[in-house]
């Protein structure tokens, strides 16, 4: 006999199928790096962890965009100790993500800035790249610039600038999250209500006949 209990354990299973399905949602996770208080070799906050190339992790106080910013610190070549550059930073998660931001951004300066090609990119377990973007900036930009990628099971991204200096551009409000929801997910949940809302209109009682004496 069909009962509301049955109804609510097919629902509850249906849910639950959809949710666990891979790609389910989750809410992002934004680092602002305001707690990243000392330079560092690397960096782990949130469940995933900062590093830079040899010099390690540099947090300038107060960054291009007025906030708390992270840069790869700088390192001088060895035989020449006015040469050096600024390593990309790389963030590897303790989980598998499927999407990824980051703002980008540099000083604005007519006497020492220089054109920065920033980038993001992103990989699987395998050392894979699952793609990358760039975005060229000018010498006197100021604006921090957002470059995002959405992709199946990322592991670590990379991301920073090429350009005269290296990798010499700060970054902030670093976020990352599930990716959304499957096609196959959606699609599961809304049979489970289908079947429900059939399993109902099959099930409901016959309308009782009131007789006049």
């Amino acid at each position: 006999m069909w009962s509301w209990n049955k109804a609510l354990a097919g629902l509850t299973g249906a849910l639950a199928l959809g949710l666990a399905a891979p790609g389910a949602a989750a809410a992002s996770t934004v680092i602002d790096f305001e707690s990243f208080l000392a330079s560092t070799t690397a960096y782990s906050t949130q469940g995933v962890t900062f590093t830079s190339g040899v010099g390690g992790l540099v947090n300038p106080v107060n960054g291009p965009n007025g906030s708390r910013n992270i840069i790869g610190a700088y390192v001088e070549d060895p035989n020449d100790p006015d040469i050096g550059v600024f390593d990309p930073l790389r963030a590897d998660f303790d989980a598998l993500v499927g999407n990824v931001s980051v703002d980008l951004g540099d000083w604005p300066s007519r006497e020492y800035g220089d054109e920065d090609l920033l980038f993001l990119e992103a990989f699987d377990a395998g050392d894979v790249s699952l793609g990358r973007v760039e975005l060229l900036i000018g010498p006197l930009e100021s604006e921090f610039k957002t470059l995002a990628i959405t992709a199946a099971g990322i592991k670590y991204v990379t991301f920073g600038s090429v350009g005269d200096g290296g990798s010499s551009v700060y970054a902030d409000n670093f976020t990352f999250g599930a990716a959304v929801p499957e096609p196959s997910a959606w699609a599961l949940m809304i049979l489970g209500f289908g079947g429900l809302g059939a399993a109902m209109r099959r099930r409901r009682p016959a309308p009782i006949e009131i007789l006049k004496g």
